[in-house]
């Protein structure tokens, strides 16, 4: 029986969301671009407005660049413009620095690009068997009414190897939808780059794939465990304050960093020795399954998943799978570690002034080419010097790290917030006027003006002087002259008094 496939495309894109969307063979031509135009809009800078071209030719998928600013790759080969390239499945297309996955999957599996690979239906005769072994099965049959008869225990026999050759069958199709799905999931995972964009991407990956209806990631902060990303049904979150649902065994939580093994419990009902795990009708779980992530031999964190209602959901048939993802995890971990480890600041944890200096200009040019405001603050503590002088530099080192964190609280996802050197850091405010920019601005001040620092009994209070300024186009391209703006303001604000928030004008 011929099987009908479709054709997916999977992306992370700038909203930090996985994206999957099926390309219609009826369609001759499948433009993508970041261009509401676009059969396929993304919004990822690197991406032209018309970037590439998706044709049919065949049955095959191929590619033309349609003369991208970028560049378009298929796996590691560059595209000529205007060049046409056959695509195979399971290949990455590179668009600019946006990388996209292209699959083929059956008419019957799911379009959700994980679909639950271990709760499938029950083997049956509409299982599509290769030509082969379809084959193979009347040959047999034919073999043993020659040699034996059409006789009532030839026709069970027969009836029993055709139910041991589609149990077969039905195992391998489970066993090349796991692979197809790890796939996936390592190119995913291998393109996240921040740790909440891996954290989110991994526990929604997996919980599609195992049926969970609530997920935790939980990774060792120094002496104690903390909640990273939180899955709850399907909204999922980035928890970094620490806050929210929290009905899960730290027991279990314990022993998987202690054993470095996946723990599954089928029934918590069943269970007495999870004292610290909540009852059911509370939110405590009735099946868990607990994945560690290694670093080294060394466990660094666990993915704690449950569902609510369901016992036995997580099965010792997944344990395979379930090793294999957390090795894709825990490599895709570590990168993203060293990554942050190199771009981030290690006294204050804002970003370094080399990455803040790459981010303004990727800023400018978005502001440029969809005529978007964008707005800069400049930050210097005032008489800092005298704090180091009077304390030491430790107790001035603390202060710098108060005063980022109050900085961290007061900007938005999308804001960046960097040390420019010394006591001096910067922000920057996407799709932000002047006005909301000090806004903004004000709230950090006020925030360090109450605060007070204690030191040996005495309590330290520092101020602020900020300068705001916002892109205009006579900025062009050049992040400098938005810089030596904002610096003005910051000048005058100092110069003022200090302790206050001017904008440029």
């Amino acid at each position: 029986m011929t099987q009908i496939t479709n054709h997916y495309l999977s992306w992370i894109d700038s909203d930090k969301e996985l994206h999957c969307e099926a390309l219609l063979m009826t369609k001759n031509k499948i433009t993508i671009g970041r261009s509401k135009k676009a059969d396929i809009e993304v919004f990822n800078n690197s991406v032209s407005r018309n970037h590439i071209e998706l044709s049919w030719e065949d049955g095959s998928l191929r590619i033309k660049d349609v003369n991208s600013s970028y560049g378009s790759w298929v796996g590691n080969v560059r595209l000529k413009a205007g060049e046409f390239k056959i695509v195979d499945a399971d290949t990455e297309i590179r668009l600019g620095n946006l990388s996209m996955w292209y699959e083929i999957r059956r008419e019957d599996e799911s379009q959700e690009m994980m679909q639950t690979v271990f709760h499938s239906t029950h083997v049956n005769d509409d299982i599509g068997l290769s030509s082969e072994i379809n084959d193979f099965r009347v040959k047999l049959q034919s073999l043993l009414q020659e040699n034996f008869g059409d006789n009532t225990i030839n026709s069970q026999l027969i009836n029993n190897i055709n139910e041991e050759l589609l149990q077969l069958i039905g195992k391998q199709e489970r066993r090349l939808k796991e692979q197809r799905i790890l796939n996936s999931i390592s190119h995913v995972l291998n393109r996240s780059l921040t740790l909440c964009e891996l954290l989110k991407t991994s526990l929604n990956l997996v919980s599609k794939v195992l049926n969970a209806e609530r997920g935790f990631v939980v990774l060792r902060d120094q002496s104690h465990y903390k909640i990273y990303a939180e899955r709850y049904f399907n909204d999922i979150s980035w928890s970094d304050d620490d806050k929210g649902i929290k009905s899960y065994s730290q027991t279990l939580v314990e022993s998987c960093f202690k054993q470095n093994e996946v723990i599954i419990i089928g029934d918590s009902k069943l269970n007495s020795t999870l004292k610290d795990l909540a009852d059911v009708k509370h939110g405590g779980g009735r099946s868990i399954a607990v994945i560690p992530l290694v670093q080294d031999k060394t466990v660094v964190g666990v993915i704690y998943l449950d569902n609510q209602q369901l016992p036995h959901n997580f099965d010792v048939q997944q344990i395979p799978f379930l090793t294999t993802y957390a090795a894709h995890t825990s490599i895709a971990l570590h990168n993203t570690l060293l990554y942050k480890r190199a771009i981030t600041d290690d006294l204050t944890q804002l970003f370094t002034r080399q990455h803040i200096d790459e981010g303004l200009e990727q800023e400018i040019k978005q502001a440029q080419d969809k005529n978007q405001e964008l707005s800069i603050l400049i930050l210097d503590l005032d008489h800092f010097k005298q704090v180091n002088d009077t304390y030491g530099h430790t107790t001035g080192d603390q202060v710098l790290q108060v005063f980022s964190s109050i900085l961290t609280a007061h900007i938005r996802e999308d804001d960046m917030a960097g040390r420019f050197g010394g006591e001096e850091f910067v922000v920057i405010l996407p799709n932000t006027n002047c006005k909301m920019a000090k806004h903004i601005a004000e709230g950090i001040r006020k925030a360090i003006e109450s605060e007070s620092i204690n030191k040996d009994g005495q309590n330290i209070k520092v101020t602020v002087s900020i300068g705001v300024a916002s892109y205009k186009k006579t900025h062009g391209k050049k992040a400098l002259l938005l810089f030596e703006d904002a610096d003005k303001a910051l000048y005058q604000a100092k110069e003022q008094g200090r302790n206050q928030t001017v904008c440029f004008s």
